[in-house]
């Protein structure tokens, strides 16, 4: 649940770089017949990210944690320029009740770690995605470092973040093997100096972020 509550500078900056063709409506993403964006949000927790969002998208909403529903519900009365269209209590690898190319934009903000089948979950993306449409996406993701400190932290919490409902995975070669038409993956090790990070959260550190294209 690392995306639910983090407010690291970096990671905020990612997010708004990434999404700020939604935000700012620059973008050339397909349309429901109503002409309006329609934007699926995988674990989408309080929805810490609908403020990225654009005025008058439909807005669906998933997380596998029941909790969520209460905390999103409450933000989308305080949040009125925008309409949850429903929530679906699911994970990323189940989304049976959302329609084949029906979906504008599917956000995947650290969901596959979550995943216990993320080839799945992304056939899934690519299956309820529009042609045209994008995944938007932020994962945490297994080091390259061999030997490194925060490999081998991975490798000692890696038993922990799986009793976690979480995993360190190669989420980067599984979205270029997926299917989309175009991947664009960056990669950073986030800055966490001065942050307090105790165990297993110290191997969150590296990350890939991108946009995948159906």
């Amino acid at each position: 649940y690392f995306h639910r509550s983090t407010t690291l500078p970096e990671l905020l900056t990612i997010k708004s770089e990434l999404l700020s063709e939604l935000q700012d409506n620059t973008h050339s993403l397909p349309l429901n017949e109503e002409d309006k964006l329609v934007i699926l949000e995988l674990n989408s927790g309080g929805g810490s990210n609908i403020s990225y969002y654009p005025d008058e998208c439909v807005y669906i909403a998933t997380d596998h944690w029941e909790g969520a529903k209460d905390f999103l519900e409450q933000n989308f009365q305080e949040e009125s320029r925008l309409v949850l269209d429903r929530f679906l209590l699911t994970v990323p690898e189940r989304l049976i009740s959302v329609p084949d190319n029906s979906v504008s934009a599917v956000v995947c903000f650290h969901s596959l770690c979550s995943s216990s089948n993320v080839n799945l979950a992304l056939l899934e993306i690519l299956r309820v995605l529009k042609p045209g449409g994008k995944m938007y996406f932020i994962e945490h993701v297994r080091s390259k470092e061999a030997w490194s400190k925060i490999w081998f932290i991975q490798l000692n919490y890696a038993l922990q973040m799986t009793v976690w409902d979480c995993h360190y995975g190669d989420f980067g070669s599984q979205i270029k093997r997926a299917g989309f038409s175009e991947t664009h993956i960056s990669e950073r090790t986030l800055n966490f100096k001065g942050i307090r990070m105790m165990g297993p959260m110290q191997g969150l550190a590296p990350h890939i972020y991108g946009y995948a294209v159906k």
